[in-house]
This record gives C-alpha cells, sequence and structure tokens, in this order.
C-alpha cells in the first residue's frame, strides 16, 4: 500500500517536472527557433486539438479493456522521451515544430490519466495521498520551470529538450513498477458509449463549458508570460514568475483534505473562480515585473485550489464507473481552454499588444468565473 503511494508521488514528479520544461517553455523554445508568435500559437494549439480528441480516445480504449491505464502512461511517456531525444539533433525548423508539436500533444494528454491512475487507486484501497502528491509534484514544476531558465541562460534554449528526458525516464520507471490493481475500478463495469456519461452526468457536462472558459485565461498568461515578463520589463522574469506561482500553491494542495473538513469541494470550485479572475487582472494593473510577481499570490486559492478540488469534486459528482472518464473530460475541457488560449494569445499579442490582450483575457475570465458559479452542483463536505 505504502508503495503505491510513493511511485505515486514519483508519477506526479514526472509529470510536473515534464510540465515546467516542455510546456512552461514551448513558445520560448518556438520562438527561438525563429517561428512568430502567432505561428507558434496556431502550431501548439493544433497539437492541442489533437490532445483533446485523443483524450476520450483513449478512455474509450481502456474502458473496452482493449489498453490498460498503465499503458497509455507507458506510450506517452515513451513519446515525450522519444521527441526529447530527436529534438537536440534535428536542424529544419519545421521538423523541429513538427517534433515538438507531437511531444506537446504528450504533455497535454498526461495529466488526465496521472489523475485518474490516482483516483482508481483510491477507490480500489490503495493509500494514496493525492494532495500530498500533487504538492511534491506542485514544487518540482516550480523549481523546474525556475531552473530551466537558469539553464536556458547558460545553454541557450536547446537545453529545454535535454532536460525533458530526466523526467520522461522516471515517468516510465514508476508506471512500470505501480501496482496492477490500479485497474481494478474500471474493469467492474461494462464498457459504455461515451454519449451515455453526458447522459448520467448532464449538470457535469455544462460545468465543463465553464471550465473551458475560465482555462482560456488561465492558460493564456502561462503560454504567453515569456511575451508579458518582456512588456513587464525582464524576459529572464519568466523562471522565476512561474517558480512563485507554484511553490505558493503547495499548501493549500498538500494540505486541501483539510479543507475539506471546512467547506464542500463545491464551494472550492467557487472560490477558485474567483482567484482565476485577480491572478488576471492584477497582472494587468500592476506596472512591471513586480506586479507579476504580486499576482502570483492569487495562484494560492486559484489554480492551486482547483487542480486539487475539481479531481475531488469530479470523483464525488460521477460514478465509479465514470471515474476515468470523469477525470479525463474535465481534463479535455482545461484542453479547450489552452487550445483557445493557443489560438488567440500570440495573435491578440501580434495584433493589438500585451496590454490589450490582457484586457480582453480578464473579460474572458471573469464571464468563466460566472458560468463556474452557476453550474458547480452543491456536495457534501467529507
Amino acid at each position: 500500500m505504502k508503495k503505491a503511494n510513493l511511485l505515486y508521488i514519483v508519477l506526479q514528479i514526472a509529470l510536473w517536472g515534464i510540465y515546467g520544461v516542455l510546456y512552461s517553455y514551448a513558445n520560448r523554445y518556438l520562438l527561438s527557433q525563429g517561428l512568430s508568435s502567432t505561428i507558434t500559437g496556431v502550431l501548439l494549439a493544433l497539437s492541442t486539438a489533437v490532445a483533446f480528441v485523443l483524450q476520450p480516445l483513449l478512455t474509450s480504449i481502456i474502458d473496452k479493456r482493449k489498453f490498460e491505464l498503465k499503458g497509455v502512461l507507458l506510450m506517452l511517456s515513451a513519446l515525450m522521451l522519444v521527441c526529447s531525444l530527436i529534438l537536440p539533433f534535428i536542424k529544419s525548423l519545421w521538423a523541429v515544430a513538427t517534433i515538438y508539436a507531437l511531444a506537446y500533444i504528450g504533455v497535454v494528454v498526461y495529466p488526465a490519466f496521472i489523475n485518474a491512475m490516482g483516483m482508481v487507486a483510491i477507490k480500489s484501497g490503495y493509500s494514496v495521498n493525492f494532495g500530498l502528491a500533487r504538492g511534491v509534484g506542485a514544487f518540482v514544476f516550480g523549481i523546474t520551470a525556475w531552473g530551466t531558465n537558469k539553464l536556458i541562460e547558460v545553454f541557450s534554449e536547446s537545453a529545454i529538450p535535454c532536460f525533458a528526458i530526466i523526467f520522461c525516464l522516471l515517468a516510465i520507471g514508476a508506471v512500470l513498477i505501480f501496482p496492477k490493481g490500479a485497474d481494478a475500478v474500471t474493469k467492474k463495469e461494462d464498457a459504455s458509449k461515451i454519449t451515455d456519461f453526458f447522459k448520467r452526468n448532464k449538470k457535469f457536462t455544462v460545468l465543463l463549458i465553464a471550465v473551458a472558459t475560465i482555462m482560456v485565461g488561465h492558460n493564456i498568461l502561462g503560454n504567453c508570460m515569456y511575451q508579458i515578463a518582456v512588456f513587464k520589463g525582464d524576459p529572464n522574469a519568466q523562471g522565476m514568475v512561474l517558480m512563485i506561482s507554484t511553490l505558493i500553491e503547495i499548501p493549500t494542495i498538500v494540505f486541501f483534505t483539510k479543507l475539506l473538513k471546512i467547506a464542500s469541494s463545491s464551494t472550492y470550485m467557487r472560490i477558485s473562480g474567483i482567484f482565476f479572475v485577480l491572478r488576471v487582472l492584477l497582472s494587468l494593473v500592476i506596472p512591471g515585473v513586480w506586479g507579476l510577481y504580486i499576482a502570483q499570490i492569487c495562484q494560492i486559492a486559484g489554480y492551486g485550489l482547483y487542480t486539487v478540488c475539481s479531481v475531488y469534486y469530479t470523483g464525488e459528482v460521477v460514478s465509479d464507473k465514470d471515474t476515468v472518464k470523469g477525470q479525463t473530460y474535465i481534463c479535455a475541457a482545461n484542453t479547450i481552454g489552452c487550445l483557445i488560449a493557443h489560438l488567440t494569445g500570440g495573435a491578440m499579442i501580434d495584433a493589438v499588444g500585451v496590454e490589450n490582450m490582457l484586457i480582453i483575457t480578464t473579460i474572458i475570465s471573469v464571464i468563466g468565473m460566472v458560468m463556474l458559479f452557476f453550474t458547480t452542483e452543491k456536495t457534501n463536505s467529507r
């Protein structure tokens, strides 16, 4: 039982280490290769679109017992590893863009199945502390994001795929020795159609639209942080911003199970929506790089709260037979928000500049917050 918890912590370390490198610095890496902000956004949006389609497809395959959850994680880990190994040796701009896009698909799809592994393991009787594992992952993300920026300063952007290799190998090792019983819950019920899930979970389906909307603003900030940092006066502030935003999340993530004794996961979903908006707004209105640093404080009750409460909330409002689907679909909603952010963020910067992009992003975030308030179902505190 303790082995499962330790291995799940390692999986979260690998996941957020990969995110701290390949996801956080995707824009910077591709811009360094000569792509414009608009083309970079379109490329990453296409990758995100493929990831969006791939998430429910892989879930359906698992549901029909044609592939195990562990097998999916191994496949995705191997994809990111191979791409990271190849990238340093490619000279063609479009070949680099294509290989990075493939790796990015794996990155975007990955969290849904890591989260599903944790929830399924818990429901299968394994002693997995999701909050602790996610908190350790957050810490690793912050340090990795900061460290990647330091490596770039010394070795240039070529350090990005090289650093990612370490975390891909770590993921493969953890998945290989993770207990087989992690698939138990998904095998208790017969396979069902994707449409059956939406019929059984109508309110949850509407909430997915709200999640996708509020994630547009969150992902625009993340995807365009390099350009925002340049606008604020210090292009190398990106690493520090990412580290602050992540490290400040850790107390919320680690102690979330205690927070559940105070209020329900649905209450925390609504609270997170408010702080998603505040982070974008403060990034807009407070001048200079210090404005970005101060805005990251909102992460403690924004994304830091959402990233855990959304997993628990989903586990509460969907049935056991929908465990993998529920986690996959809420991550798919995040993916839609990311896709729209890629399509619009860079394009808005090229068209109207960073400041006006932040104004528009704030408005989108407010709309998402309002929708989240009205689509979240009431749940009981645990």
